[in-house]
């Protein structure tokens, strides 16, 4: 599939560290990022890149299907899902991502205990596609990257006749969002002023809306 110069491919976990580092520079000042982690963007980056290869390994095992957006054989977009959304979080989920939050220091560690324990609470109980995450490199954002990602996301939660769910920390991805069908469920405030919208797109949404 692919979008203008944009390809969608399977994520293969030959390019888990690329993606990890798609990954860690797009979220490096979301919202819930800069709540959780240390001020310093260099030791944030750090604690991102560290974060999200554990995930990814964990996503690789016990979620998918994930795909990779590419321009010039380079990952320039990522969408991770968990198609039986039930399956996350993994079996020892909390032991396995520890290690970057304690590296990072005791205030990093409790904001993200209390960030996860947040989510978590919130996360269907109902069946469903869980798109854990959405992002495009800093220099592919506004380029149609994310739209042509979603587009294969909600082609599986089509074909599985399942609704899907995401959070998001940033407002303005809340009317994004709506533009897919997806229609905010919950919202919660987070450490540090920060804000999360919990949205979901039940069965009858509209791949094309």
């Amino acid at each position: 599939m692919s979008d203008g110069s944009t390809e969608v491919v399977e994520h293969e976990p030959a390019r888990r560290e690329e993606v990890a580092r798609v990954l860690a520079d797009a979220f490096l000042d979301d919202p819930a990022w800069v709540a959780i982690g240390p001020a310093r963007e260099r030791a944030r980056l750090r604690l991102l890149r560290a974060y999200y290869r554990i995930v990814l390994r964990e996503a690789g095992a016990d979620g998918g299907p994930s795909w990779c957006a590419l321009r010039d054989g380079a990952v320039v977009g990522v969408a991770v899902t968990y198609a039986d959304g039930l399956a996350y979080p993994p079996r020892r989920a909390l032991i396995a991502e520890s290690p970057p939050f304690l590296g990072a220091g005791p205030g990093p560690a409790i904001r993200g205990a209390r960030v996860d324990a947040i989510f978590k609470k919130r996360h269907p109980h109902e069946p469903h596609l869980y798109l854990w995450q959405l992002a495009a490199h800093p220099t592919a954002q506004r380029q149609g990257v994310g739209r042509a990602l979603m587009g294969r996301v909600l082609e599986e939660a089509g074909r599985r006749g399942s609704p899907a769910y995401l959070e998001t920390t940033k407002p303005e991805n809340v009317p994004y969002y709506a533009g897919f069908g997806f229609e905010v469920v919950d919202e919660a405030d987070l450490p540090r002023g920060a804000h999360v919208w919990f949205m979901l797109r039940d069965r009858a949404g509209s791949p094309d809306s």
